[in-house]
């Protein structure tokens, strides 16, 4: 197995701490909270996608009850908006939210065959369709993620083409990649797509269980994660270009080094803290890692601490 070859787990029932050592490195996996709490009087139902802005508001896309719901960075609700419908403010199925650039968010809402854009209060702000006069390359049929970059620029996950559709500054479609005619690069069933800081676009594909990535045109550059992913969902990417994959159908965490090789991973299915069942998504803010954990309908946040080879657990 992955974890025996790689690291060495240990669990301590304390403060629910996870140690993993791969080669001289030790990394803890420390656990810190959960939410929605009952309290809240508020239930997730398949909950499939989670994103922080840069002043730490979380947006978790509550698929089952076609909503996205607001909370702020320790997890309290603030606001929901949805229900569902295709008219504005409603949704039927939404599967991704991207929320990287601060002042909007962008929900991909997968049978309504749209992507929808508010504010980051969730003021409803536009719908935005596929263009039916442009050329079929230029079409999206069902949009099963959405992210933005860096330049203001959007890309789409085409389930239906099986492809991404680069859309401009100016709402306009330039291209699109990955169809069955890219080789290398050639999608299967592509369920998220991430823009990184640096320009690259990496594609879930969870029919193949690997990361694609390409570059900001499209290019075909690598393949990863096919041994050791099973139907992986969300990802995340952190300052040392480090990438978190929530990889569902082995319900863990993988974290990935710049160079596509697996550093560590943890989580096993269960419903107890620091278990999963089905994670779809992870998002990170202020070195917290908040892990999307989807068949038990919450968000469980751990903060993972880099520890020297000789540094004790006690």
């Amino acid at each position: 197995m992955l974890i025996s070859l790689l690291s060495l787990i240990i669990f301590l029932t304390a403060h629910s701490i996870f140690a993993a050592e791969p080669g001289d490195k030790q990394f803890l996996v420390k656990f810190i909270t959960t939410f929605p709490v009952a309290k809240d009087s508020l239930t997730l139902n398949n909950p499939q996608a989670i994103a922080i802005n840069p002043e730490g508001q979380i947006f978790v896309v509550d698929t089952g009850n076609n909503r996205v719901i607001q909370f702020d960075q320790h997890g309290k609700f603030i606001y929901s908006v949805g229900g569902f419908g295709w008219e504005k403010e409603q949704f039927d199925q939404p599967l991704d939210i991207s929320a990287k650039i601060g002042l909007d968010i962008f929900v991909a809402d997968f049978n309504n065959q749209r992507i929808e854009r508010y504010d980051k209060n969730l003021n409803y702000i536009s719908s935005f369709y596929s263009d039916p006069l442009a050329s079929p390359d230029l079409q999206f049929g069902f949009p099963s993620s959405v992210d933005i970059s860096k330049h203001g620029e959007l890309f789409i996950c085409d389930n239906e083409n099986n492809r991404v559709l680069k859309i401009n500054s100016f709402g306009e479609p330039e291209f699109s990649f990955g169809d069955f005619n890219w080789g290398e690069g050639k999608l299967e069933h592509p369920v998220r797509v991430e823009v990184t800081p640096w320009d690259q676009v990496l594609v879930v594909d969870d029919a193949t269980s690997e990361i694609v990535v390409f570059d900001y045109y499209g290019n075909f550059i690598a393949r990863f994660g096919k041994d050791t992913l099973k139907k992986p969902r969300g990802l995340a990417i952190d300052n040392f270009k480090q990438i978190f994959v929530a990889d569902t159908g082995n319900h863990r965490v993988v974290l990935f080094d710049r160079n596509y090789r697996v550093i560590f991973s943890w989580g096993k299915r269960g419903k107890k803290l620091g278990a999963f069942n089905q994670p779809a998504d992870v998002a990170l803010f202020q070195e917290k890692i908040y892990v999307l954990d989807s068949g038990n309908q919450r968000v469980q946040v751990f903060q993972v601490i880099h520890q020297p080879e000789s540094s004790s657990l006690n």
